[in-house]
């Protein structure tokens, strides 16, 4: 079969979405590697065509990892943080897929306990200066290891000082916090800029944490903090802002369900999405069998019972020692329980409240 080079490319940026960092060729489930190399004469080649050649800040595990391995095989020890900083900008990079920098080290399989050449003070004062000018103030306890910098006590104790900003006074540096928050605002609307044409169009905020926590883009949360909104973002941006979402109140719902009866003479969920109610809007009402019990209908016995949605979360609660969270029930579930009710179906059963179905399950464990 013959495939159009828009539908393959479109499929790597499907698949850039999917997994928040640019696809290999051990990601490619629809159409196989050898199909790019026909096409466009390799993976990178394609990768290229795709728009992954505007920066390089999206990197796999693979690369990560290589670049470990011939730092240590070129200078014969093993890089620190602040080697990694240096070279890919965050450590985002590797805390996000490995936890810590000494997990990362094993990965690549390198020695980890090594001692590192040693920062003259003269280094760590140009370092601390040009980090806290990026974030225009002193930095906090977690961005010295976030920016590769020594610990803080490394500071303290070198420069004989009892806080970091005493460090700036013998530097005569305290000018350096008078840098404008405009500049970061510049550089974020420039990273947005970028993902949009990586992805060929405006990225939503959960599109821009997925890609953040395996780049070293700055996550929507950052974006919210900066600009007040992620629409704000976005016209800052000059990107036309998304439109917000209102969910309609009961009485709206039941309304919409009186028009879809006598239209259509039944209520489904199919029905419901047609007239431009969402599935999760019922759901904060009780879901589609408390709306047709106010009308008279008799709703679908469903697959489980109150007390199977209970016992599904005490299931999870004795492999936790302690009651789940919904997203800690929904990856179990998922990973672990495929038996177990779902979410949905728990939140069916308690009038659309997570809460009463683990107060519910909480009886049990006293009882």
């Amino acid at each position: 079969m013959r495939y159009s080079e828009k539908e393959l490319l479109n499929y790597i940026k499907e698949l850039y979405i999917k997994l928040g960092r640019t696809p290999t060729k051990r990601d490619l489930e629809k159409y196989d590697a050898g199909t790019y190399t026909r096409h466009f004469g390799s993976w990178n080649n394609a990768l290229i065509k795709a728009g992954f050649n505007i920066n390089r800040r999206l990197y796999t595990d693979t690369e990560i990892l290589d670049w470990i391995k011939n730092f240590y095989n070129t200078y014969g020890y093993s890089p620190s943080q602040s080697d990694f900083t240096k070279e890919f900008k965050d450590t985002k990079l590797f805390r996000n897929r490995w936890g810590n920098w000494s997990n990362t080290l094993k990965k690549a399989g390198v020695p980890v306990k090594k001692q590192y050449p040693k920062v003259s003070k003269e280094e760590m004062l140009e370092r601390l200066i040009e980090v806290s000018k990026k974030l225009g103030r002193a930095p906090k306890r977690l961005d010295f290891s976030k920016y590769g910098l020594p610990a803080p006590a490394t500071y303290l104790r070198k420069f004989n000082v009892k806080h970091i900003a005493d460090i700036f006074d013998i530097a005569g540096a305290k000018n350096i916090f008078t840098i404008k928050r405009n500049l970061e605002k510049e550089q974020l609307i420039k990273e947005l800029k970028e993902v949009a044409e990586q992805l060929g169009h405006v990225p939503s905020s959960t599109e821009m944490e997925r890609i953040a926590k395996y780049s070293s883009y700055s996550s929507a949360y950052v974006y919210k903090k900066v600009f007040g909104s992620w629409n704000n973002a976005l016209i800052e941006a000059g990107f036309k802002p998304r439109p917000v979402q209102k969910a309609p109140t009961k009485e709206e719902i039941l309304k919409t369900a009186k028009k879809i009866l006598q239209e259509e003479g039944k209520l489904t969920y199919k029905l419901f999405e047609k007239y431009g109610i969402k599935e999760w809007h019922l759901l904060k009402y009780g879901g589609i069998g408390k709306i047709k019990e106010r009308f008279g209908l008799t709703p679908r016995p469903g697959k489980y019972s109150k007390k199977d949605c209970v016992d599904a979360i005490l299931t999870i609660y004795e492999r936790l020692g302690r009651v789940p969270s919904k997203s800690e029930y929904i990856f179990y579930r998922k990973k672990y329980y495929k038996f177990l009710p779902s979410y949905n179906t728990i939140l069916f059963s308690f009038e659309g409240s997570w809460n009463k179905a683990v107060e519910e399950a909480k009886k049990y464990l006293k009882g």
